[in-house]
């Protein structure tokens, strides 16, 4: 099955690389220092680039368990894009088979902290809100990354042949 998603994100301006970053030094992981979630993120596997989105606020382009996705940084400072309190991780999808509105209904019903959407095109969108404030544990974030893995492999399972 080919894993085809687009992420229908602005034009992104590359920030320079979270390579050398690293989580908080208490083992925490915060949209406050979006270099430490990039780095969160590879620690566990994935890949993740470091841009800013359209309006200037953090933005990661990753690659979760195959899937294309991004987060989304939220509730940054208007002046400086700093100082970020949550996270949305978004995924979309262009569907291959018919995907309704009751399908989305269904889905959020049965899947936890997701939200499913439909856009233009039939396109999917689902997202995934999570609220770090100063900071989640590692573990914490581990799992919602595994959580929003799983859905995206759910949801994947239901708009693709």
């Amino acid at each position: 099955m080919l894993k085809g998603v687009f992420a229908a994100l602005a034009v992104s301006v590359l920030v320079p690389s979270a390579a050398n970053a690293t989580t908080e030094p208490t083992g925490r992981v915060s949209a406050i220092q979006p270099d430490g979630v990039a780095q969160a993120l590879i620690n566990l596997g994935y890949t993740a680039e470091l841009a800013t989105d359209s309006n200037g606020d953090p933005l990661i382009n990753a690659d979760i368990g195959g899937w294309q996705a991004a987060l989304l940084f939220y509730e940054c400072n208007a002046k400086t894009h700093d100082g970020c309190q949550s996270l949305q991780f978004v995924a979309n999808f262009t569907p291959e088979k018919k995907f309704t509105a009751e399908d989305a209904v269904r889905f959020n019903r049965n899947t936890r902290f997701a939200s499913v959407s439909l856009g233009k095109d039939d396109a999917v969108m689902m997202t995934w809100d999570v609220v770090t404030g100063k900071g989640i544990d590692l573990e914490v974030f581990s799992n919602s990354v595994d959580m929003f893995r799983s859905a995206m492999d759910t949801l994947g399972t239901e708009v693709f042949k």
